[in-house]
């Protein structure tokens, strides 16, 4: 018999992640109960904190950054957006709603939570150590406001199993660790960021740390790492130059006592004296570009003309063709970023052209709303011979130098590149504090409101499969992370500084690191910069485990598959006649149901967020307040179809 008195009028289910994924899906399957009366128990299995997780517990050190402004993240969707609203207490309760809430005292926070919200602005970084207090806030506030349909349970645990129960009143029954089993007739995986095996290059590394006793430390979240281990004085190789290192240097610079001053547009770093010497490098050789500075909503004078929604969707064959990135997407995105690069050059810089900037505009224009079908050629070649003839060399928009700022240049030194690279942050930071002023910086403000559309034509119409392994995640991929997901300005202003102070230095591009068998330490250099080789006796990973579940090492998902309730996604090669593994898992269409090895659909097994990597892309980026559920609400809607299925009459859960 069920809570409510009768057979079969209750749903059982178990939400494995208490993560900002776990979090929505709790939220969603609550919201929806109390429309429908549907009763349900909902149990929640994560050995981290509900709400925050993982990677947002309160407990980490302040100095660990969001890279999203106040303004943008959410795990509660606005009102309208979804078919259910939120439970009241949380309507409209978007981070930046729920800080402002927090300044006028409407809800009751920390007083030194209170006085560090009060000193941010929409644009602000928030700590991901502030997002944690948030996301706590927002599961206690759900808790408190359940309806009298949902019971919630936490389990301070680890899920290490799901097994069919064919004959049981409910399917599934939830493994978790130390010996308790949770029935359940429908499972949501929200699992989030997993730990995961190293490559062959990483395990040789510590296979030589091993024998002679040197430190390598494995890519992980940051907040895992014990940073004050770390030496003194001492040279620490660092690979990676991405948003984990930015963490990295802020724990042994300012986590240490270390000082930044500002002077104008630069920052001057006044040393502790117990920071370690840190000798970088990515294949990159350079970070990650900063965010642009902005007023709040983003660039007003962006423009995407050509790779809209509904552009795309345009697009959507009628037979049975699937859409290509290189042919069918990437030249909507590249119109888009062209026509804004050279709209803000023409009105900030007239003398980057040999004539009128305003004809230059027109021709443009003209180039670029044509097609391939001209008597004259592809529309990219003759942009590419308009940009030639009507732009000042060296102020054209180059995309390889965009991403690669340093590609096929060599140094004669390890103090020649540093400069190098120090110039180079010190015009990033320009350009950034110019915002809508830079071309270069509403170029890629360009690409950032195309890969929001690209999230939803990939997750709704999809491409063929060769083109998602090589032309997508091979090349597009790579490229617009390292120009759109930098970091915020900040922490480029105190990389320069810090590499002004001698305190960082940088190996070049395209870095190798290996151990020295004769020395017995490791030795990092790079084919570009013609210097002694660098050696040390510690080497960090400034990087987080890989998304990818062929990789990963979860109890949970590797006990699934060996029971054949899931199985990793493949996909067909360019010549259709092999395939070849993608990074998650095999899911039906949404709800995302996971497909067995036997290649059935399990009816109750649903799957959100980071593994739905062979579906979706950009699956780590945050639901935005605001936003339509088909653009930057996504993940909330993915939440939402699944509370929806689980709880309908005759559902999966039923």
């Amino acid at each position: 018999m069920s809570a409510s008195g009768r057979t079969g009028t209750e749903r059982r289910v178990t939400v494995i992640g208490a993560g900002p994924r776990g979090l929505s899906a709790v939220e969603r399957l609550a919201a929806r109960s109390a429309a429908s009366g549907t009763r349900v128990r909902i149990d929640v299995v994560d050995p981290f904190p509900p709400g925050p997780g993982h990677v947002w517990r309160t407990n980490q050190s302040p100095l660990y950054l969001m890279n999203t402004p106040s303004e943008f993240p959410t795990v509660v969707p606005d009102d309208g957006v979804l078919p259910v609203d939120p439970l009241g207490p949380l309507r409209g309760m978007s981070f930046e709603r729920w800080r402002l809430a927090a300044v006028a005292c409407e809800i009751s926070v920390d007083p030194d939570d209170a006085a560090q919200l009060t000193r941010m602005t929409p644009q602000s970084y928030p700590s991901r150590r502030m997002y944690g207090v948030y996301l706590d806030w927002v599961f206690r506030t759900l808790r408190d406001a359940l309806p009298a349909s949902v019971e919630l349970t936490v389990h301070r645990a680890e899920a290490v199993g799901v097994h069919v129960r064919e004959e049981a009143r409910h399917r599934y029954d939830v493994e978790i660790s130390g010996g308790q089993n949770l029935p359940a007739d429908a499972v949501v995986l929200a699992l989030g960021h997993l730990d995961a095996d190293l490559r062959p290059d990483q395990k040789e590394l510590v296979d030589g740390a091993a024998e002679f006793g040197l430190t390598y430390w494995p890519p992980a979240v940051p907040a895992d790492v014990h940073w004050d281990e770390l030496p003194a004085g001492r040279t620490v190789l660092v690979r990676g130059l991405g948003l984990n290192f930015c963490d990295v240097l802020a724990q042994v610079t300012e986590g240490r006592g270390g000082i930044f001053v500002p002077e104008g547009e630069r920052l001057r770093y006044h040393p502790s004296g117990r920071e370690p010497n840190v000798v970088a490098g990515s294949r990159r050789g350079v970070p990650y570009r900063a965010k642009g500075e902005f007023a709040a909503g983003g660039p007003s004078a962006l423009e995407s003309r050509f790779f809209t929604l509904e552009r795309a969707r345009d697009l959507a064959p009628a037979d049975a063709r699937e859409l290509s990135f290189d042919a069918d997407l990437w030249p909507l995105i590249r119109k888009d970023a062209l026509w804004n690069y050279y709209t803000v050059l023409a009105r900030t810089a007239p003398d980057a052209f040999e004539s009128d900037p305003r004809q230059f505009l027109r021709d443009l224009d003209a180039v670029l709303v044509s097609g391939d079908d001209h008597p004259e050629g592809p529309w990219s070649s003759r942009a590419e011979r308009l940009i030639a003839t009507a732009v000042v060399p060296g102020r054209n928009l180059n995309a390889v130098r965009l991403a690669r700022p340093f590609e096929g240049v060599s140094f004669d030194s390890h103090d020649a590149y540093a400069a190098a690279v120090v110039h180079h942050l010190d015009r990033d930071v320009h350009g950034a504090l110019a915002g809508e002023d830079d071309p270069l910086r509403m170029a890629v403000a360009s690409l950032n409101a195309s890969r929001t559309v690209l999230k939803a034509v990939l997750a709704d119409i999809g491409i063929d499969d060769a083109s998602w392994t090589v032309e997508l995640r091979r090349r597009f991929e790579p490229f617009v992370e390292g120009v759109v997901s930098g970091p915020p300005l900040l922490r480029i202003q105190q990389l320069a500084a810090l590499a002004r102070a001698g305190i960082v230095r940088f190996l070049g591009p395209d870095p190798q690191f290996l151990v020295d068998q004769e020395l017995g330490c490791f030795v990092g250099t790079s084919p570009w910069v013609q210097d002694e080789p660098v050696h040390a006796d510690h080497l960090v990973e400034a990087m987080s485990p890989p998304n990818d579940v062929r990789r990963n090492i979860s109890p949970l998902l590797t006990a699934m598959h060996r029971e054949g309730l899931v199985r990793v996604r493949s996909l067909s090669t360019a010549d259709g006649v092999a395939t070849v593994p993608s990074t998650g898992l095999d899911v039906s269409g949404p709800p995302y149901r996971a497909v067995r090895v036997d290649d059935d659909v399990e009816p109750g097994v649903f799957v959100l967020g980071l593994q739905l990597s062979a579906v979706q892309w950009g699956v780590a980026i945050a639901a935005e307040g605001g936003a339509p559920a088909e653009l930057g609400a996504r993940t909330l809607a993915d939440a939402d179809r699944v509370a929806e299925e689980v709880l309908r009459p005759g559902g999966s859960a039923a």
